[in-house]
Parts: C-alpha cells; sequence; structure tokens
C-alpha cells in the first residue's frame, strides 16, 4: 500500500499567508531599529556652530526613547578618550533654544575594543553648548552598532534624557543633539 500524502489544511496556508504578508508589511514600514533610534552616522566632518536663537522661539524637548538608559552608569569617567575613528558630538539647548555651556552629558557604546559598560566618558559642554567624544568605531552587539548619550545628574536643573542612535560601523561622525527641559 502506497504511503499517504497528507496535505496542509487550506485554512492553516491562509494563516501563514496572512501572517508573513502582515510580517513583511511591519518591516516595510518600521524604522531602521525597533527601538524608535533613528540613524545618526555620517562620514561627512562635524556641522559648524548652531546658529543663535530667534528671541521668543522654543525648542522641543528631548524625549528619551527606549533603549536609550540601557547600560547607563552614574559613575562614568570623566573626559576619557574612547579611541579614533568616530566623533560623536551635538549640541545641548535649553527649550528657549539657547546653548547650554557646562552640561555634562555622557556617552557609550560598544567598539571592538570595549562594551558598553566600560566603554564610556562623561564630557562637560563648551561655551558654544557643544559636547565632543572621539571613539573607536562602533559594533553591533545584538542588532545594529549604536552609540547612547544620555544627561542624568542628581541635583541638575535639568531633566533627565537618555538617548539611542543607530550607526553604521563605518560611520566617522555621529550627530546627537539635546534639548533639555526643567527639572520638575
Amino acid at each position: 500500500m502506497p504511503p499517504t500524502r497528507t496535505r496542509p489544511h487550506p485554512a492553516a496556508v491562509v494563516a501563514v499567508a496572512l501572517l508573513a504578508a502582515m510580517i513583511a508589511a511591519a518591516l516595510w514600514n518600521s524604522d531602521e531599529s525597533g527601538t524608535g533610534a533613528r540613524q545618526v552616522g555620517a562620514a561627512a566632518p562635524a556641522p559648524v556652530a548652531a546658529p543663535a536663537p530667534v528671541p521668543g522661539a522654543t525648542c522641543a524637548p528631548t524625549v528619551t526613547n527606549p533603549g536609550g538608559r540601557n547600560n547607563y552608569r552614574e559613575d562614568a569617567p570623566r573626559d576619557v578618550p574612547l579611541g579614533r575613528g568616530l566623533v560623536i558630538t551635538g549640541t545641548v539647548r535649553d527649550t528657549a533654544c539657547r546653548v547650554l555651556p557646562g552640561v555634562p552629558v555622557q556617552v557609550w557604546l560598544q567598539t571592538a575594543l570595549g562594551s558598553e559598560r566600560e566603554n564610556r566618558t562623561t564630557v562637560l559642554t563648551g561655551p558654544d553648548g557643544r559636547y565632543r567624544v572621539a571613539s573607536d568605531p562602533a559594533v553591533a552587539q545584538f542588532g545594529e552598532p549604536n552609540v547612547h548619550v544620555a544627561h542624568d545628574v542628581d541635583d541638575s536643573p535639568w531633566a533627565s534624557v537618555w538617548q539611542r542612535h543607530v550607526l553604521r560601523s563605518d560611520d566617522e561622525l555621529a550627530v546627537v543633539d539635546l534639548t533639555l527641559a526643567p527639572a520638575s
């Protein structure tokens, strides 16, 4: 007696096809990173100084994104070089669009030489509100290469914010600007 061949139930075929279509649609419409992080890397040189704020202007505060606080450490060392090949920079402003000098910004990322838990530094913004950190290029730890930038200081007049942004492993520049809201 020849073996009996079984076919999948038509409802199962329809369910699998529908599931595949839903996954394809979600991937087509999603960000590069499912964490809400946006791509901030580039190969271009750092931008020039930000323009002065317009009187009466307001800037929307930066919102913490999912995954931004991952591996944050309060005791990150100050002004430690993280290597070379990638520059992480940005301008820190308040919600009136004024630059904020002397604000601590922590930066951390996974590189070939260090994990996110070890490869970090805290720097202060300069008189122009800008910060700059030189690092080895980012590498993927789980998923895509990324950089974290945060402001979280006890007794700060500014609310905490944590950002996580996607890079490519060959990016030479990552620009992450922060607009800080007053602490409540």
